[in-house]
Order: structure tokens, then C-alpha cells, then sequence
């Protein structure tokens, strides 16, 4: 609801009488003060708008007045007017007080008409701007409270996401072991060897991670090599070794094209492959193996020779 109280102070009642006169007319509740102590008062009681007051006065002048009212509520609209013109008042009252508008005596009904009416509308407009920033600081708040409960859901619900892919990785994983006759513990042994190598290369702790998760994958092309190959008891004959060597390609082809799936796509293809250049699939050399396949080829190795298998026995470390 707009503002329209308006005080009148002046220590004589013909000049009160002749304002309130003069805007009759409008729909202003008027209020009135002969002194600056009796105005302070209706300032402190009543919702006041705009004020009016003369600058020479008994006791408070109006300067000392308006720098009161400014002090108690400075979104009051001040007025000042007095029947000495004086460059060096208008230039104190606006100075010192930053008065709305500076009024000599006597003035035309026009000029008070508009003057009043005039200080209404800034004093409403900077308080519906006021109302305005405070509803948008409330709403930021509220939308703040919204985007962070949002981050919240996404948070938990990514975490399950994860959860579940992780899940899903290692029992694929699993499968392919189990072909192979042994159990998950070469998949967590792998994992921890992966994840120490890449700490020690110097690679992030993200980085670590994302290596350490793909690793247990290397071998999931094995569920594709047949259980008469992988079960051996003795050594593999040519023919059933590039049988075997098939699970390389075969393991990529499985973790299809996802972006997501990269690292573990680079790991399937690319773990058996030698520094020197002879191992497979691609005959790659150096640093034209995959880091993370570098890694887990490690890994992998490490751990073949230190745990027994159907075929030989383990290597004391």
C-alpha cells in the first residue's frame, strides 16, 4: 500500500493552515508539528511519508530537525522552505541533510502541488524497490535452500549410480574370472597393486582411483576363450595360445564405445603389451602403450608371479 502521511512542521499555524489549504485536494493524511521536538514524535508514531518543515524556527531549527528525522528513518523524503532565500542554507540543507527539495517563500499552489506530490512518488518508489530487493533476497534464499536440497538428491543418486556401476564392473569381472578357475581375490589384489603403482608414478588420487576400478577388467575378453584353454593344466600349444590372445580385443569390444568406458577399454586391449615391442595385440612399444595399461600389465605380472596357479608355484617376494 503507498504512502501518503505527510508532516507539516512549523512554528507558525497561518503557514500550517495555508499547506494543508493548499492540498486539500489531494488524498493526503496530514499531520502537524509547531516545534521540531513535537514532530520528532509523530516521525517516531506515525508512518510518515514526506515531511515539511520551515528552517528558521524557536529552539530546533529545521536543519537540525531534518538531520534528526534522517537519523531516526532516512527513507523519509524531506522538505525544506523558508522566507529568506540563502544560497549558503540551500547548499547546507543539501549537503548536510540531502533534502528532497529546498521551497522559499511564499510559493504557488502549483509549486506545492507538484513538490508534494513529487516527494510521494519517489518516497513509494524507492519503497517498492526496497520491498522488491528484499522479496528477491528472499527468493535467492529460497532458491539457494532448493539448489542445494537439488545437490543433495543429485549427489545421493549419482553416488547409487556409481554404486551400481561398480557393482555391475566387478561381477563382470567376476564372470570372467570364474572361467578362469579362480576366485575374486586376484580382481582385489590387482585393484590395490594398480592403485599403489599409479600413487607412486606420482598420478592424482583421482586418477589412482579411476585406473584402480578399470583394472580389475583386463581380463573380462576371457569370457570369450574357451574353458578348455583357460583350465589347461599344462602350458598352452601355438594354436591355443592365439586363441588366447584373442581376449584382448574381444574384452574391448565387450565394453562397447562409452566415453565412460575408455580407460577400461584401453586397459582390456592394451595390458599385454611389452615395453619392447613384442607383446600383443598391436605389437606396441614405450609410450605408445596406454599408461593405465602399463599399469595394471604391472600389476598383473606382480601378482602372477607371487601366487601360485595350477601351473607353477609361487614366487617368494
Amino acid at each position: 500500500m503507498k504512502n501518503n502521511r505527510l508532516l507539516i512542521v512549523d512554528d507558525e499555524q497561518s503557514i500550517i493552515n495555508c499547506v494543508t489549504r493548499q492540498l486539500r485536494n489531494e488524498e493526503y493524511e496530514i499531520y502537524s508539528a509547531s516545534s521540531g521536538e513535537a514532530g520528532l514524535r509523530l516521525i517516531e508514531n506515525k508512518n510518515i511519508g514526506v515531511v515539511i518543515s520551515d528552517f528558521n524556527m524557536p529552539g530546533m531549527t529545521g536543519i537540525d530537525f531534518l538531520n534528526r528525522v534522517k537519523k531516526i528513518r532516512s527513507n523519509i523524503v524531506r522538505i525544506l522552505f523558508t522566507a529568506y532565500a540563502s544560497m549558503e542554507n540551500a547548499i547546507n540543507a543539501i549537503n548536510n541533510v540531502q533534502i528532497f527539495r529546498y521551497m522559499t517563500k511564499p510559493w504557488s499552489q502549483e509549486e506545492i502541488n507538484r513538490t508534494v506530490k513529487q516527494a510521494f512518488e519517489y518516497y513509494n518508489l524507492a519503497a517498492e524497490n526496497e520491498r522488491m530487493q528484499k522479496e528477491i533476497a528472499e527468493k535467492n534464499r529460497q532458491l539457494q535452500s532448493i539448489n542445494e536440497n537439488l545437490e543433495h538428491l543429485v549427489s545421493k543418486r549419482t553416488s547409487l549410480l556409481e554404486d551400481s556401476i561398480r557393482e555391475g564392473v566387478v561381477m563382470l569381472a567376476m564372470a570372467a574370472e570364474a572361467k578362469d578357475d579362480d576366485t575374486g581375490d586376484h580382481l582385489k589384489r590387482i585393484a590395490l597393486l594398480t592403485k599403489e603403482v599409479c600413487l607412486a608414478y606420482g598420478l592424482s588420487n583421482e586418477q589412482s582411483e579411476k585406473i584402480s576400478f578399470f583394472s580389475v577388467m583386463h581380463d573380462i575378453g576371457k569370457i570369450h576363450i574357451p574353458d578348455t584353454i583357460l583350465q589347461k593344466n599344462g602350458p598352452l600349444d601355438p594354436d591355443e595360445w592365439e586363441i588366447m590372445r584373442t581376449h584382448c580385443i574381444a574384452g574391448e569390444k565387450i565394453l562397447g564405445e562409452k566415453p565412460f568406458y575408455k580407460t577400461a577399454r584401453e586397459i582390456a586391449r592394451s595390458h599385454h603389451e611389452r615395453w619392447d615391442g613384442t607383446g600383443y595385440p598391436d605389437g606396441l612399444s614405450e609410450n605408445s602403450i596406454p599408461l593405465s595399461a602399463r599399469i595394471v600389465s604391472i600389476a598383473d605380472v606382480f601378482d602372477a608371479l607371487t601366487n601360485k596357479r595350477k601351473y607353477k608355484e609361487a614366487w617368494s617376494v
